[in-house]
């Protein structure tokens, strides 16, 4: 992998000079409005506000990233495929769908890949679909209505063959490197119940706020570079447990889907990997952030195309709501 060094935050030697630089650009990026402020600042000042903090971070965040560069995937990262069923829950948003079924075409050579299509509307979110499991031979599930994001995974889950399940969702970009390491650490530690790798956009740790901020203007050729440069400027512990990980890119045993009986069933889409995160735990097995894996999130630009701000906020509420009085009553 001929990859140089530089991290994506800037880090170029060890001089007092970068490290400050390093340091202001993490804090920067990483800020979030207090909660006062987020109650009583309008929404549109507050978007653009972010917006302008991504126009002054972008270009010191992309500047050692390649916009042209091809990324070859070695044999090993290849077969690191085959132990993995990926499940693909696509309702609609067929610009950011053709993006991640590229990506998988490319970098998940040997993965049993099974599309569930959610109760798509657009005829060419269905066609896209069509053409693309027929011309790699993946399995595609359709739902004449939209079940829901957990009822979809459920759906795919149920076909898939592998011993280790990936729910991706449709909004993400996947890299030469992601997999190798997540499925390493499932066959080098037998308590590893659930991983997940770290990304761009995640309500948890497994965002880096560096990244973050310049998700949607990196190409695909960037987020692999930095995807590379993870494996090399990353933590020497690749591997840190989390009390859940995040649904964007949910890797679990299969066996243990099926035992746990999956998603609860009360949960359509909000919370369910937090619920099932807790009964795995409770169960005795690890949840766990696989550091040096990257799998780009974009975020909010999947399912929740089909809702407005309200509705998501109100699901996003109930689900809290139920996993914190399930929690209560065991």
């Amino acid at each position: 992998m001929n990859l140089q060094t530089h991290a994506i935050d800037g880090s170029e030697g060890d001089t007092a000079e970068t490290h400050a630089r390093k340091g202001g650009l993490a804090r920067v990026a990483g800020w979030r409005y207090p909660s006062f402020l987020r109650r009583v600042l309008p929404l549109g000042l507050k978007n653009g506000l972010r917006k302008l903090r991504v126009r002054i971070l972008t270009p010191y965040l992309t500047r050692h990233l390649p916009r042209n560069q091809e990324f070859a995937q070695s044999l090993e990262d290849a077969q690191a495929t085959e132990t993995l069923s990926i499940v693909v829950p696509v309702h609609d948003a067929p610009g950011v769908t053709r993006r991640c079924l590229a990506s998988l075409e490319k970098y998940a050579p040997k993965a049993e890949i099974i599309l569930v299509d959610d109760g798509s509307k657009l005829e060419v979110t269905r066609k896209l679909l069509a053409d693309v499991s027929k011309r790699n031979g993946w399995r595609l599930i359709r739902h004449a209505e939209p079940l829901g994001h957990s009822a979809a995974c459920g759906a795919g889950a149920a076909a898939a063959t592998r011993a280790y399940l990936c729910l991706l969702n449709s909004d993400t970009v996947v890299t030469p490197w992601c997999w190798r390491r997540i499925t390493q650490a499932f066959e080098e530690n037998p308590e590893i119940g659930v991983a997940g790798p770290s990304t761009s956009s995640s309500a948890n740790p497994q965002t880096l706020p560096l990244v973050d901020f310049a998700r949607h203007a990196l190409n695909d050729s960037q987020i692999c570079a930095f995807a590379g440069r993870l494996l090399t400027t990353g933590p020497g512990d690749a591997l840190t447990d989390l009390p859940w990980v995040s649904g964007f890119a949910f890797f679990l045993r299969r066996s243990l889907w099926e035992q746990l009986g999956g998603f609860d069933r009360n949960l359509p889409d909000y919370s369910n990997e937090v619920e099932l995160c807790s009964r795995v735990l409770a169960a005795g097995h690890r949840v766990v952030w696989v550091r040096t894996s990257y799998i780009h999130h974009l975020g909010g630009a999947s399912y929740t195309k089909a809702l407005d701000d309200e509705s998501i906020w109100a699901r996003i509420e109930a689900g809290r709501d139920y996993v914190a009085q399930k929690r209560s009553q065991t």
